[in-house]
């Protein structure tokens, strides 16, 4: 970021105030107001939006000395507002409360260009930014106001147009959806695995999710207690409509669409690329005139993600002459400009402007490898060598990221086979050490191995990327329907695997899920015996048969598999 500067702003308040108690009139003893010091410009910059950007602090107990000393006065009494406006006079203001006891405030490029959008202020140009400190004791008391601090800054330009897609830990997806109107009103297509958790964060960067209680699947928040949106349990093709204005959420399933017209035929789905795509073989070249339209499933607040709820819809598609349309029907010119074996492409990927063509060829989907392999991970152990027994599976297939818990111990570092007894298909080390950093495609420098341990392996084929990191305690939650806490399991003579005894009293609706660390950040979803990373558990984690008994849960990371026996 050029010019970035951290301002350093020093506050010291006590303000003037008076309380009536047993009749008495008691006066507070005030010092000087707050004041503000500071100078320096701000020029922001999006590609460093995580960084620091202004600081404010003050020295301010909040304590009032009344004249009465028999009388006592509430400590952090005072409550101060730090107040940002583009004008001189504050006209007009955005302003964050601060706790009562909390005394500095930090903002995060971030954060401060929000509040910049927010007054309106133009992208790229460099402005006066007006701050001060609104100090109040009491309702029924006049605020005071510290002096006024001029900050010129330069905001990036936000655009509101799009609507940012993040996986279920706020990282950066390439998924988009449009607001054609910069209103906070989003839409587009989706292609999703079923129970697919995400995020929205706009253009401002504020992040929505759903409203952080039970029963609110379509209902938003941008608080931080919000929870992450989800999808219902079936996959594939979903037209999400998420608005800000209303803080709801709603997502169409289409499982299928038809081509009539002077084309003919059932589309299949690449969820992967979405696009629909239908092969034929083409008799003549020259325009041709179809209709698409399918059957879809509408989910939204009132229907939740119950499938037996959600609503019969219908799903067709249009032309404005320029762009194909959603949601009303209409003719659709595609132009066939060979003969032979074609394939009418339906592209939704680009929520800007859905296409339609015809091309050459088809649109088959990749085939995705389910699992990934450590060669030479642990060949410091007894009986290692590189082998294709160590594996991480996959459990993000759009981003082709892959994860389970490994026992390394590697004398020479390691590399990631993407097929069983294929020593070309690899990946090996692009750039950086034992905790993280890029991968290259093909021989070359081994990938630094961390310290002999338990680690996760985290590693995206699409971003190139690699993570580790030391295991030191297995935890799970959701059984019998609990999430209130984590609870501990203990470790085996087996590196990876941990067990639990375990009194099954209820079904749980939403599964369960092994954690590591003591944290909520990295988890397992339990379904059907199997481990995933990073997604939720499925409400068949365990068979209903069991409640009553008491059981033990045993799970093996490295494996990612899981059972829950009774005894």
């Amino acid at each position: 970021m050029k010019n970035l500067k951290y301002i350093f702003i020093s506050l010291i308040a006590l303000i003037a105030v008076s309380c009536d108690k047993d009749g008495d009139f008691l006066t507070v003893n005030g010092s000087t107001s707050v004041i503000l010091d500071g100078s320096g410009d701000i020029v922001l910059n999006y590609e460093n939006a995580g960084a620091l950007a202004l600081t404010l602090y003050w020295s301010d107990n909040g304590e009032l000395s009344l004249s009465n000393p028999l009388v006592y006065a509430p400590e952090n009494a005072t409550e101060n507002t730090i107040q940002f406006s583009n004008s001189e006079d504050f006209a007009t203001t955005d302003g964050t409360i601060v706790d009562k006891g909390v005394y500095t405030k930090q903002y995060t490029v971030s954060e401060l260009n929000s509040i910049l959008s927010h007054l309106n202020y133009e992208g790229d140009v460099s402005a006066p930014l007006y701050i001060r400190i609104k100090s109040s004791s009491g309702d029924n008391m006049d605020p005071t106001y510290s002096n006024v601090l001029k900050i010129n800054v330069t905001p990036y330009t936000i655009d509101m147009t799009v609507g940012y897609i993040l996986d279920s830990n706020q990282a950066e997806t390439s998924v988009t959806l449009y607001s054609p109107n910069s209103d906070g009103h989003y839409n587009g297509f989706m292609g999703v695995s079923g129970w697919y958790n995400f995020y929205l964060r706009e253009g401002d960067g504020t992040i929505w999710g759903n409203y952080g209680e039970e029963n609110n699947e379509f209902r938003m928040s941008k608080d931080d207690s919000k929870w992450n949106f989800w999808f219902p349990e079936p996959e594939g093709c979903y037209y999400v409509d998420i608005n800000t204005q209303t803080a709801q959420w709603s997502a169409l399933y289409i499982p299928s669409l038809s081509v009539t017209g002077d084309i003919t035929g059932e589309m299949t789905y690449n969820r992967r690329t979405n696009k629909w795509t239908l092969s034929y073989t083409a008799a003549s070249t020259g325009v041709a005139t179809i209709q698409i339209a399918g059957a879809g499933k509408q989910y939204d607040v009132d229907t939740k993600t119950s499938n037996d709820l959600a609503r019969d819809t219908t799903v067709v598609f249009g032309s404005d002459g320029s762009a194909i349309t959603f949601g009303k029907a209409g003719d659709i010119a595609v132009n066939v400009g060979v003969t032979g074996e074609v394939s009418l492409v339906l592209d939704l990927s680009n929520p800007r402007a859905w296409t339609c063509e015809v091309t050459t060829g088809g649109d088959e989907q990749d085939e995705v490898a389910e699992y990934l392999y450590l060669l030479g991970i642990n060949d410091g152990l007894p009986g290692g060598s590189w082998n294709f027994d160590n594996t991480i599976k996959l459990y993000n297939e759009d981003d082709l990221n892959y994860a389970a818990l490994c026992n390394v111990n590697s004398l020479w570092g390691y590399q990631i086979g993407t097929e069983v007894d294929n020593w070309t298909s690899i990946y090996t080390l692009g750039s950086g050490d034992a905790t993280g950093g890029t991968l290259v495609s093909g021989s070359g420098t081994n990938i630094p191995a961390p310290d002999a341990g338990l680690y996760l392996m985290n590693v995206s084929l699409k971003y190139l990327t690699y993570s580790t990191m030391e295991v030191t305690s297995v935890q799970y939650s959701g059984i019998n329907g609990d999430w209130s806490g984590l609870t501990e399991m203990t470790a085996t003579d087996t590196p990876g695997t941990y067990t639990a005894t375990i009194d099954i009293t209820a079904a749980s609706e939403w599964g369960f899920k092994v954690y590591l660390n003591g944290t909520w950040d990295y988890g397992f979803g339990a379904s059907g015996g199997e481990l995933t990373y990073s997604i939720d558990g499925k409400s068949d984690s365990y068979d209903s048969s069991l409640v009553g008994s008491t059981c033990t849960l045993t799970v093996d990371l490295c494996k990612c598999t899981y059972t829950l026996t009774a005894n």
